[in-house]
């Protein structure tokens, strides 16, 4: 975003405020309840937007040197991702090509090669296999199976994307600017490559993974659920909203935004005087928080409708060199864990028995709510609607 659209932003975040108003939809839309319920869309859930669109795995700064590595299990299959010796990041099934057992160990860290703990089937840091124990029982294996299976992957705008499901020699490499609808520039701007990784957090829910997702796609709720904790911090039911393509972008105004009327523009700045909420499709939120960055990686879990399971991992601009500084990330990331899974959860919680009661047969997402239509909306674009449900939106 360059300095007159940021300005312009602003502008609009004082107008809402001073109007007691937000960004708004056309209409009204209702969103039919099976969408968080039936087993049967959850799957197709699981196979299509786990399977075939690029889901964000981390900052790359998480990947610094060659041999750092990461595993990720909760897109439904287990993903290996390492900086090679030549300082390239690759994607792999974290899959031994022997007998399928893992070969790297759970979250992460450091390795030379990697050794199937089964077998010791040995593998380096471009995924080559390095070594068969008793290899004249396998005659032509090697051959056959030269590599760990790879993953479409990219790094970009120091961020790292990987599409879970297998690439052929030809395709282990994609560019994510096509999938952005136009944010490129926009996540560019920030750099996040040098931002250092400071906290995680895994959280497991008994909800649908999109309740949790849905909670940071509007600011309605604010000014009731979280009445205690951020009425001081932001405006509730104040938002502008963008969208970008099946992407989109929230920025919701901090209580000291009116402070900008008295000065001039060349001081404005977007980032200390708003939260900026990116929902990047179709799991993840990018919370850029004036001097620190969220992300939220929402999955489905346990192969059921009613669970799922938050990533939750806080970046900053660099790492701290000291216990003040520890001590102020630290409650940057209590704040966090209070409110979400301490005040948003416990109410989707009930959500969750609310859909499933037959209280209705459909949720009405308001015209305040423009996040939440847009996600939605492009949820059905990908997924289709199922013709059971095909009756007007309006019925209840």
């Amino acid at each position: 975003m360059d300095r007159q659209a940021q300005i312009d932003l602003l502008k609009r975040l004082l107008d809402y405020v001073d109007t007691k108003t937000t960004a708004l939809a056309e209409a009204p839309w209702r969103n039919h309840v099976s969408v968080y319920t039936d087993p049967e869309h959850a799957e197709r859930e699981r196979q299509v937007l786990f399977r075939r669109y690029p889901l964000l795995m981390g900052f790359a700064s998480q990947w610094r040197a060659p041999g750092a590595f990461r595993t990720d299990d909760y897109a439904g299959v287990p993903i290996l991702v390492m900086r090679g010796e030549d300082g390239k990041l690759r994607a792999f099934l974290n899959v031994c090509r022997h007998r399928g057992a893992k070969v790297a160990p759970a979250d992460g860290g450091m390795a030379r090669v990697f050794v199937c703990p089964y077998h010791a089937w040995t593998y380096d840091l471009s995924g080559q296999v390095i070594g068969i124990p008793d290899e004249g029982c396998f005659p032509g294996v090697r051959s056959e199976r030269t590599s760990l299976t790879r993953l479409p992957l990219c790094e970009k705008h120091g961020l790292v994307w990987v599409i879970p499901t297998p690439a052929g020699e030809d395709a282990t490499e994609f560019d994510i600017d096509s999938w952005l609808g136009g944010l490129a520039p926009e996540l560019a701007s920030y750099r996040f490559g040098s931002w250092a990784f400071y906290d995680r957090r895994i959280v497991p829910e008994s909800m649908n993974w999109k309740i949790l997702v849905d909670t940071f796609h509007e600011g309605y709720h604010i000014g009731f659920l979280h009445r205690d904790s951020l009425t001081e911090v932001l405006h509730g039911n104040v938002a502008d909203f963008e969208a970008f393509c099946l992407n989109h972008r929230l920025v919701m105004p901090r209580k000291k935004l009116e402070r900008l009327k008295s000065e001039p523009e060349e001081k404005w700045d977007l980032m200390w005087n708003t939260t900026i909420i990116y929902a990047l499709f179709p799991n993840t939120l990018l919370i850029v928080q004036g001097d620190h960055v969220e992300l939220t990686r929402i999955f489905p879990s346990e192969g059921r409708v009613d669970r799922a399971i938050m990533d939750l991992a806080l970046y900053v601009p660099k790492a701290p060199s000291t216990d003040e500084e520890r001590t102020h990330w630290d409650r940057n990331m209590q704040l966090v864990l209070d409110v979400v899974t301490g005040e948003d959860f416990p109410a989707g919680r009930t959500i969750q028995i609310g859909l499933t009661s037959g209280a209705q047969t459909h949720l009405v997402y308001g015209r305040n709510e423009p996040g939440m239509i847009h996600y939605h909306q492009s949820m059905r674009a990908v997924l289709g609607h199922p013709e059971a449900h095909a009756a007007s939106e309006a019925a209840e």
